[in-house]
């Protein structure tokens, strides 16, 4: 099987290639736009490709099996990969025929149209069922970590530094585990996992600020202090901050949606297809020795 994986050289995509490239049923290739990059994984082969250039994700395609798709540009201060970028990924697999296209979505994209990056998710969504294309998406909620991680440095100044208030909930995954999902969607051997939406999260349910930072503290035996920006002022800065960095709105949109209480992932495919669902305490358990944070 020829798995092909979109956004390899991300923070996310590299994890996703070294859960594949685990899997011995699995020829895994990886797409960039300069080819292979200096820390090459084992047992990867790297393809060139430009999601905004058509032409050259036909060539990438050609013989493959499956796409995994993580790729993103909004972090950057773009949406070209989020918008056209993923319909032409979209066009390039149904012209190669590819057998399924696992796709990195998010929780309750449908109904977060003031989102810029969650409503790419959503229109490429719609996109891929149009096409004819088998699917798989992966609707992750909140990272609990990120290539700079926010929250270590925060927990290594002695403080938690929450969004909102401390009575909201919303779901959060660790990016380790989100790179297994799509690693295992996009090897699962049998056809019931074609055409699904899986949510993916936690096995207790989400989580408010102050549970966040309690089970922290808990995990690192060290009492943090508890900093949380207020939903008013996220609303108060979305117009000018808009003016001068489309990312700065976008990510404050996103804050602000989780206020409305649907960003709660329902995990009951999520355990049907990958088994059991981590604990919040085990994911930050997890999370903290990766960080270096406890022994």
């Amino acid at each position: 099987m020829k798995v092909l994986v979109v956004g390899a050289t991300g923070f996310l995509g590299a994890k996703i290639l070294r859960n594949i490239a685990g899997d011995e049923s699995a020829n895994v290739f990886a797409m960039s736009r300069k080819g292979a990059p200096a820390a090459d994984a084992v047992g990867v082969e790297w393809v060139r490709g430009d999601m905004m250039d058509p032409a050259s994700l036909d060539r990438a395609l050609q013989g493959v099996d499956v796409v995994v798709s993580s790729a993103n540009s909004y972090m950057k201060g773009s949406l070209d990969t989020d918008f056209q970028g993923n319909k032409n990924l979209i066009e390039a697999a149904a012209r190669a025929k590819v057998a399924r296209f696992v796709f990195l979505s998010i929780v309750s994209c449908e109904a977060a149209s003031k989102v810029p990056h969650f409503h790419a998710k959503k229109v490429a969504e719609d996109l891929i069922k149009q096409s004819g294309v088998p699917y798989v998406f992966i609707r992750a909620p909140a990272f609990l970590d990120q290539s700079t991680d926010y929250n270590a440095k925060a927990v290594k100044a002695g403080k938690f530094q929450g969004m909102g208030d401390k009575t909201t909930k919303w779901s959060y995954v660790l990016t380790d585990d989100l790179a297994f999902y799509l690693a295992k969607a996009a090897t699962y051997r049998g056809t019931e996992i074609v055409n699904q939406t899986i949510d993916v999260g936690w096995s207790d349910g989400p989580k408010n600020q102050q549970e966040l930072a309690d089970i922290m503290s808990d995990v690192v035996d060290r009492r943090l202090k508890t900093q949380i920006i207020p939903w008013w002022l996220l609303r108060v800065a979305a117009r000018p901050v808009r003016l001068f960095s489309e990312l700065g709105y976008d990510l404050i949109q996103m804050f602000l949606f989780f206020r409305t209480g649907l960003y709660v992932s329902d995990i009951a495919k999520h355990e049907r297809f990958f088994g059991p669902a981590p604990t919040t305490r085990d994911a930050i358990t997890r999370w903290a020795r990766d960080q270096r944070l406890i022994p």
